[in-house]
């Protein structure tokens, strides 16, 4: 047995789980819906460069909820049942069950992102609108880095803990801090150096740089930078868009790097 026979098991799985199609279509019916609303309250001209900034705020609210919906339980489950050791038992490794679960859960979710996005962009084109193919490809992609991160995280706060409990409230907390609280502290940062006379109005480059880490913003300044054409990346070099991108590489694999590091370390009786 390898990854790909835990991956085919586990997506099958998904598939057939209630939950996980309900939230898959919440995330299919907001972009579906976005692509749908865009000709309708926005102006001339209706392009696929410029329909990222109207979905972004949907993207960014849905896509890490239900990232981390799908993965708390990816290894964790099986764990705390003690599955896990039958598991074991057989031809396969622990880095095979990590691989398996993140492959076949983040391509449920990828799938899901690029066929709705393909949806949302015909209805964005038709029958006035202008396609351009080249850099809305690249915002797909984009997407489904973005949802690679969360399905990760949500898959690394699995491997990270030893029941489902701890798993589901470690992953509420990353939500509530990246997705619900972030531009409070920032405004709160600022607020208080610009109280304290330390700043005139504008954050420091590091705290910049730090606040800019966040996967939500990556995703914005990579989308603005290299997707649409009417935006600009105000700031530094380091908010620029090619960054960007490679902070969300890196959401991508040092988080799970990480916890996968910690899982393999850890006695599973």
């Amino acid at each position: 047995m390898t990854w790909r026979t835990v991956a085919n098991r586990d997506w099958r799985l998904i598939v057939g789980a209630r939950s996980a199609k309900v939230l898959l279509a919440l995330v299919a019916l907001g972009v579906v819906l976005a692509g749908y609303i865009y000709p309708v309250v926005t102006a001339e001209p209706y392009t696929t460069s410029r329909f990222p900034a109207f979905v972004e705020g949907i993207l960014t609210t849905l896509v890490p909820f239900v990232g981390v919906l799908l993965g708390y339980n990816a290894v964790v489950s099986d764990r705390e049942s003690g599955a896990i050791r039958l598991s074991l038992s057989l031809p396969q490794s622990r880095s095979d069950v990590v691989l398996g679960a993140y492959v076949s859960r983040t391509g449920l979710l990828a799938a899901t992102l690029a066929g709705s996005l393909a949806v949302a962009g015909a209805l964005v084109v038709y029958p006035f609108g202008q396609l351009q193919l080249g850099r809305f490809l690249v915002f797909v992609a984009l997407t489904v880095a973005y949802g690679a991160v969360w399905s990760g995280l949500g898959i690394a706060v699995s491997l990270a803990v030893a029941t489902k409990r701890r798993a589901l409230v470690l992953g509420f907390v990353l939500l509530f801090l990246f997705v619900v609280v972030w531009d409070a502290l920032e405004s709160a940062a600022l607020l208080g150096l610009s109280s304290a006379g330390i700043v005139d109005g504008e954050l420091p480059g590091a705290a910049e740089l730090a606040f800019g880490l966040e996967p939500g913003r990556a995703f914005g300044r990579a989308t603005a930078g290299l997707v649409d054409p009417t935006r600009t990346v105000e700031g530094a070099w380091y908010l620029g868009g090619w960054v960007a991108l490679a902070v969300l590489v890196l959401w991508v694999v040092g988080p799970l790097g990480l916890a996968y590091a910690r899982f393999a370390r850890r006695d599973l009786s």
